[in-house]
């Protein structure tokens, strides 16, 4: 059962030795980017839904609703980009 144990571990170093890094962390920040601009969305989707239902404000609403949906992608466009290092 011990020589089992050391081959694992054997295996487990070797591909930890062989993981990218560099690519692993591109990831991490795209997918913590995509979760918080999720947050921003909803925020202003939910605030543009009760000023319509709650308020019966449906002017703001509908801005609030289009700038949580249209937001990021105008974002995207026109925010200044990043020179690769």
């Amino acid at each position: 059962m011990r020589d089992e144990d050391v081959i694992d571990m054997q295996e487990a170093e070797e591909k930890h030795e062989a993981m990218d890094y560099e690519q692993h962390e591109k990831t991490w920040f795209t997918f913590t980017g995509l979760v918080k601009w999720a947050i921003f969305q909803l925020a202003f989707i939910l605030v543009g839904l009760l000023s319509i239902i709650q308020f019966g404000s449906p002017w703001f609403g509908g801005l609030m609703i289009l700038i949580g949906v249209f937001g990021p992608l105008v974002w995207m466009v026109f925010a200044p980009k990043q020179m690769p290092a």
